[in-house]
Formats: structure tokens, C-alpha cells, sequence
């Protein structure tokens, strides 16, 4: 077991490598052609179409396009597929996710590995969809990919080492309804990609599908695909330009995400920074720390999460990296310490790369800091209906009230389960509130963002409710 976890860590650090040598994001041109045997004259009968093939990939968010466009027909449109995270799809003008189709001969699991640099993203971005090398030693390359539904064997040939994470060549045994099975077969040399496919049993050459002649990747601007159905994707990325930040008053900053729909909060100390909520991962909780590096100026000294629901314990790991100290009611700092311990060997975080001494601080009750920038209080609720202990954030000054996902409010209704619950408490510990401001959900029906008044009226509200409502059997 331990050869396989080493192997696998081989082929991501070799895929990191090319990563860091890569821009964030680049673009390939080539030329080359693809056949088309679909409907011959005659038997034998084929056509090749000359193309221009271009290719962008966002190493950030894993996002991309394939372009191929008919060298001999410039008024058409070039025929275009999209790669995210390792998905390959088309789009319509509504943006909705279409299924691939192929181009002539060239088929979409072709398509979806078109350049050795596409390869070398796929196995950053799913590297579980490789198995384990087997090889002798120092030989880290897999036997197999998984691309979409299509099982690759890998054959490393004189290209180990290169691009492509050490991989030469991608085959796989095809079926056609006319020809019967067929071997397909991508090379990858240099900067030429040859697609084949040919009869096993039949000793004459294979036929050459598609052939492209790349030019060196270029620095491009970022790129984004359509939108999509991103939840068919492997993972939540929050691309980089949605990580600004709103300034809320009182050094108050709320980070509000469309993907994730969800906050994250910095609170702005004279020296320091408080970091509120973790937002699915480690990769995005990354990009959130270099957004706050550069968007403050200083360094972020504490972080905590409302709970422990994944969307927000995932952010620790990122932030112990960064030598926070993270602030932990005392039943989940086991949890903290587990996600810190935890193997992150196939999509390895900076935690992982470089791990220290973990800083974690339990909150029992409340847990206080004030200077002329902010003041603020972040509070254990143990009365959350929702998870065992819950931290709440109050920020005196401003009579602000962060509330995680404790609160749903729907104007003219009344509150109720753990809404109610959260308003009694905020009663009973006494706290004065001008503004209540959620986590989580910004997309709803209801409000996101209330005043105190509005929180108060809906609690009275839902108070007579319940004390209206028939008593349960």
C-alpha cells in the first residue's frame, strides 16, 4: 500500500511541476486535419477536413475550450467543446450542459485529451480516476485512466517524464457497428498529437484519424466556461474574481460567493485579521487566502467556523497553513485536529506540502478582541437546534449579528424551529442587534440580510404561533 501512495504522489508532484511552470492560464494553436469516413462514395471512401485547432485552459479553476475550425470555410463558426475539471461538454445559447459529440471520426474521449496539457490537468484534477502503478521500481506511471466513461490504458513510451505526467500514449478497444472492435490510439510527441484507430487483427498500418501540430503554449487571459450545470463537475471551485469583499462597517467585511451561495467575513483588528466560515475546500479556502492577503495588507491571526458541517471545517486547513490559530468550540477541536491529520496524499492542499504545528484555540463560552478598529465577540451557542455547539459572532459596536445558517427569514412570516431558537437565545444572553447577516443562503426566497426590528417582529410572531398552534398528541 505504501508503493501506491507514493506512486500516486509522484505523478501529482510531477503534475505540480508542470503546473508551476504553466501560466494560471495559456492558450495552444495548431493546425492539422481529421477524417471523415462517415458517408463514402465507394467503399474505402474518405475525406479529411484541414482545421485549426485552439485550445485555453484556466489552471486556476480548471476551466476550458476546444476550438476546431474548417481551414477552408472561415465563415463558419468553429465547432466548440468546453473542459471543467476534467468534464468535456458543449453548451447551447441558454448555457445548459449538452452532451459531447465527436467531430467526423475524431470522437469526444479523444477530444477530451486532445493535448498532452489537458492530461496533465486531468490528473490534478481527478486523481482517483487513475489506478495504482504496479511498475518496477521508480516506474510511477499508471497502467490505467478513466476519463468520463472511457477506461484509457496508459503506455509510457519515449514521453515519460514530459507534459503529460509521464504518458506517452492513451489506447482503448472501441466497438463499431461496422468495422467491429477497433483499437484507438492517441501519441503525444512533442508537439505533435496523432489519433489512429485500427483492426487488431489486421497487420496493415492504422489509420490516422486526426493529426495536430501545436504551437508552445502562450499566457492568456482567464477563461471561463459556460455556467452550466457546475454540480456534475468533481469539485466546487469559486473562481478568483468573486472573492471581494463588502465593507459592512464597524471593520466588518462580508465575501459573498455565487457558487457556493454562501459568506465568508473578515473582521479588520488595527494588526490583524478574524476570518469567519470555511467555504467548501481547501483549493478554494486557498484562493480566499490570497484574496485577504492582498485585499488587507496584514496578516490574518484567527479563524473560525460557525459548525461542522464539511462546507466550513474544510477551511482549516488552508488557514493552519497560513499559521492561524483556529478557534474551536471544545467538541469540535477533535474534529479540527482530525481534518488536520488527515491524508491528503491525491489532491495535496498547502497543509499537506507543508505541514506545521497546529494553533487551536476552544472557545468554552466567548471569546472577545477589541482595539480602535473593531471589536467583536464570538460566542459558543450551545441552543442552535441544528449542531451540538455553534459559534455566532456579534460585533458590539455596530449591534451586528452574524448568524451562520441559523436564521431564515421570509418578510411577513413568522419564525420558527431553529430561527426561533436562535432569536430566544440572542434574548436570553441579552445582545442589543441593529443587523442579522447569514452565512448561508444568499439565493432564496427570503431575506439574507434583516434589522433588528425585522428579526424581533418575526420571533414575536412566531412565538404566538406556536403558543396558538394545538398541542402535538
Amino acid at each position: 500500500m505504501s508503493r501506491i501512495i507514493l506512486g500516486l504522489v509522484a505523478i501529482l508532484a510531477n503534475a505540480a511541476c508542470v503546473l508551476a511552470q504553466s501560466p494560471p492560464a495559456w492558450k495552444a494553436t495548431g493546425e492539422g486535419f481529421v477524417l471523415d469516413s462517415t458517408h463514402p462514395v465507394r467503399p474505402g471512401d474518405t475525406r479529411s477536413f484541414d482545421v485549426r485547432i485552439r485550445l485555453t485552459l484556466d489552471e486556476t479553476t480548471g476551466e476550458g475550450q476546444i476550438a476546431l475550425a474548417d481551414k477552408d470555410d472561415a465563415k463558419s463558426p468553429p465547432d466548440l467543446w468546453y473542459w471543467r475539471r476534467g468534464r468535456l461538454f458543449q453548451s447551447n445559447d441558454a448555457e445548459q450542459d449538452l452532451p459531447p459529440k465527436g467531430c467526423v471520426d475524431l470522437s469526444p474521449a479523444a477530444i477530451a485529451v486532445l493535448h498532452p496539457g489537458l492530461l496533465a490537468a486531468y490528473l490534478r484534477e481527478r486523481p482517483e480516476n487513475t489506478d495504482a502503478p504496479t511498475g518496477p521500481a521508480g516506474d510511477n506511471t499508471p497502467r490505467f485512466v478513466a476519463v468520463g466513461d472511457v477506461l484509457w490504458r496508459v503506455e509510457p513510451g519515449p514521453q515519460a517524464g514530459s507534459a503529460s505526467s509521464g504518458i506517452g500514449s492513451l489506447s482503448r478497444t472501441v466497438h463499431d457497428d461496422v468495422q467491429g472492435t477497433l483499437l484507438e490510439r492517441i501519441r503525444y510527441e512533442g508537439r505533435t498529437v496523432t489519433v489512429t484507430r485500427a483492426t487488431p487483427l489486421d497487420p496493415g498500418p492504422a489509420r490516422v484519424i486526426a493529426k495536430f501540430e501545436f504551437d508552445e503554449p502562450r499566457p492568456e487571459a482567464k477563461y471561463r466556461t459556460p455556467k452550466g450545470d457546475p454540480d456534475r463537475d468533481a469539485a466546487m471551485v469559486v473562481p478568483p474574481e468573486e472573492f471581494t469583499f463588502r465593507d459592512l462597517g464597524g471593520g466588518l467585511f462580508a465575501c459573498e460567493l455565487a457558487r457556493a451561495n454562501a459568506r465568508v467575513f473578515v473582521v479588520e483588528f488595527d494588526d490583524g485579521l478574524l476570518v469567519f466560515e470555511g467555504v467548501f475546500s481547501s483549493r478554494n479556502a486557498e484562493t480566499l487566502a490570497a484574496a485577504v492577503r492582498e485585499r488587507f495588507r496584514k496578516p490574518a491571526t484567527h479563524f473560525a467556523f460557525s459548525h461542522i458541517h464539511p462546507q466550513y471545517l474544510a477551511g482549516v486547513r488552508a488557514w493552519a497553513s497560513e499559521g492561524v490559530t483556529i478557534l474551536a468550540p471544545p467538541t469540535s477541536a477533535k474534529a479540527v485536529a482530525d481534518t488536520l491529520a488527515a491524508s491528503f496524499n491525491l489532491r495535496p492542499d498547502a497543509w499537506s506540502r507543508k505541514p506545521g504545528e497546529p494553533r487551536i484555540e476552544t472557545v468554552a463560552e466567548r471569546w472577545t478582541r477589541e482595539d480602535a478598529s473593531a471589536s467583536v465577540v464570538v460566542i459558543n451557542n450551545p441552543k442552535s437546534d441544528h449542531t451540538d455547539e455553534f459559534f455566532i459572532v456579534y460585533m458590539p459596536r455596530t449591534k451586528t449579528l452574524l448568524t451562520g445558517d441559523l436564521l431564515f427569514y421570509r418578510p411577513g412570516q413568522p419564525l420558527r424551529s431553529r430561527s426561533l431558537t436562535l432569536a430566544r437565545y440572542v434574548k436570553e444572553i441579552g445582545l442589543e442587534i441593529d443587523r442579522c447577516v447569514t452565512t448561508w443562503p444568499l439565493q432564496w426566497v427570503g431575506k439574507n440580510e434583516l434589522s433588528g426590528e425585522e428579526l424581533r417582529a418575526a420571533a414575536q410572531a412566531g412565538e404566538e404561533a406556536e403558543a396558538a398552534a394545538p398541542p402535538k398528541p
